[in-house]
């Protein structure tokens, strides 16, 4: 009996066993890839994989979802199969308690602002959004998901993407000295109070308390100055507009111009040439898109500047660059009302 255990155990440190739905090359390859090309330690990565537990719900996550209306605040009661944006987000519990946050926080934010030069809301917004204000950072095994998702059960055309950011997950650990077993994020492997993938974490999160290291889960102070820098390094405009009213304008026009990117490219020049105007003043030479966005009442069109652009880099989602702008909107207001009392 006891030469059986000591087979059993020799063929384990041989052969280790992953989860069955593993590759073992692809593996082996990927942790011979981060001994050669970032001196990982190759014993340590090789535990790491040893201990994956496949995590079922992820599965739920990724599969085909079935047909759904995305809709700014154009749902009809009776659509069951459609998604209200604006009700999502832009909710009375999410200004009480960004304003709770920003009451909390001041300071901070207030640093924040003077130093990256991106509005005290916009942040807040970001944070309520991503996690309902840091309730919500995820509960999956952030390395299980991403090993999952580029090595393993879960491996789908988007590979290559979560390999890399398995890559910078394992690299952002050693750096900051944090446990990749203990680490959890979203199903996607997005990681806490600002929901950063672990590309942007490394590249955008900044130790904004000097406490010489970055912490995303338990730092307010981090989480804000880490969005501020996201937003400034993508080029946000301070004291400069997200959206501009159309006040003139063919619905034709609008609506063909609507269809295009919301990325900023055409002069407000060549839109007063179509007879696209604004009621506020914009320079002729300024780049803008048109954005256009479902109310109660009807369609609504607006001139999107780059600042609306900047919020996409966060979320590629027009309806993502909307929920933010207006709870961000609405915190001001609500603010300022308080200050007025």
């Amino acid at each position: 009996m006891k030469i059986f255990i000591y087979l059993v155990l020799i063929m384990i440190s041989i052969n280790p066993i992953y989860a069955s739905d593993y590759d073992t090359n692809n593996v082996k390859n990927f942790i011979q890839y981060m001994k050669k090309e970032h001196n990982y330690d190759g014993d340590a990565l090789l535990q790491l994989f040893s201990e994956i537990k496949t995590e079922e719900r992820i599965k739920k996550f990724f599969k085909k979802a079935p047909e759904r209306t995305l809709t700014w605040n154009g749902c009809d009661i009776k659509e069951k199969n459609c998604t209200n944006y604006k009700k999502l987000f832009v909710t009375k519990n999410n200004v009480t308690r960004g304003l709770e946050f920003w009451r909390e926080n001041y300071s901070i934010l207030k640093k924040a602002e003077e130093q990256y030069k991106i509005p005290a809301e916009i942040i807040i917004s970001i944070i309520g959004i991503e996690s309902k204000y840091g309730s919500r950072t995820g509960s999956f095994k952030t390395f299980d998901t991403l090993a999952s998702l580029s090595l393993g059960p879960n491996k789908g055309r988007r590979a290559k993407f979560y390999r890399s950011e398995l890559i910078n997950f394992l690299l952002l650990c050693r750096e900051n000295d944090l446990d990749p077993r203990s680490i959890r994020g979203s199903y996607a492997g997005a990681l806490g109070k600002p929901q950063f993938i672990s590309s942007s974490y490394r590249n955008y999160a900044v130790d904004f308390n000097n406490d010489k290291k970055i912490d995303l889960w338990n730092s307010n102070a981090d989480v804000i100055g880490s969005v501020a820098n996201y937003f400034s390094k993508h080029g946000w405009r301070y004291n400069q507009p997200v959206l501009s009213s159309i006040n003139k304008g063919n619905i034709s026009s609008l609506r063909t111009e609507s269809k295009k990117s919301y990325k900023p490219s055409t002069s407000y020049a060549v839109y007063l040439s179509k007879g696209l105007k604004s009621i506020e003043n914009i320079n002729e030479d300024e780049k803008l898109s048109v954005i256009v966005r479902k109310e109660q009442s009807g369609d609504v069109f607006n001139f999107a500047h780059k600042n609306f652009y900047v919020i996409t880099r966060y979320n590629r989602s027009r309806l993502y660059a909307l929920a933010v702008h207006f709870l961000s909107v609405e915190l001001r207001e609500a603010k300022s009302q308080m200050e007025r009392l």
